[in-house]
């Protein structure tokens, strides 16, 4: 079973890395990175997705290198951070120059900063018999967070879908109600309403009088 195990893990491996390298392994579709060197401009890619991911396999390479067991995580990750590092660095040389800085500050933030302090607190900070949770649930949550992005498109939409409905619903409970344009009628038939119509007869009476009077 061990042997079985071992195996599989390869497997899994070897298919991990060729998803990694995919950008650069097609060389029959011009969107990838060959085609990015070719025309050295990086059209429509972004670069969050590569600087993400970089963050993402940097600290599942930590985690198989502190956990005992971890050499197929580590290889298979430590693989997959040198590749998204290769694409981080030639999206920096190639991109226009304002989505070159704010990649670069990105990098600065996630790869440098977020990294590094991860790294400083699971060694310096951390207990030892901890270390490999701690990791492991801070990769557990970025990668969940990486596959759930695409949520967050979907979740404005459907607010205003929500929106949207409810003022569809009150066009059609309200499109046929009369709008009075003076504003003491419309607080007078309201009145008239609440009293179960019965003002409105005395008033008619009250006019027919007045008009009796005048003649």
């Amino acid at each position: 079973m061990a042997n079985l195990s071992f195996i599989l893990g390869v497997i899994g491996n070897v298919i991990s890395i060729l998803l990694f390298a995919s950008p650069i392994f097609s060389f029959v579709s011009r969107k990838t990175f060959w085609g990015v060197i070719k025309k050295k401009s990086t059209g429509d890619y972004k670069g969050e997705p590569y600087i993400t991911t970089l963050l993402s396999t940097s600290l599942w390479t930590l985690y198989g290198i502190i956990n005992p067991d971890g050499l197929l995580v580590m290889t298979v990750n430590g693989a997959g951070a040198i590749l998204q590092l290769i694409y981080v660095i030639l999206f920096l040389v190639y991109a226009p120059k304002d989505a070159k800085v704010k990649a670069a500050k990105l990098v600065c933030v996630v790869n440098v900063g977020v990294l590094g302090t991860v790294t400083a607190v699971t060694l310096f900070a951390v207990h030892k018999n901890t270390r490999l949770t701690f990791v492991g649930i801070l990769c557990t949550a970025l990668t969940i967070g990486m596959y759930a992005s695409p949520l967050s498109a979907m979740v404005p939409n459907a607010v205003g879908l929500f929106l949207g409905s409810a003022q569809l619903i009150l066009y059609v409970i309200y499109k046929n109600k009369p709008v009075s344009t003076n504003p003491s009628e419309a607080i007078e038939e309201e009145e008239e309403e609440e009293e179960g119509g019965s003002a409105h007869p005395a008033r008619r009476g009250i006019e027919m009088n007045s008009s009796l009077g005048n003649v």
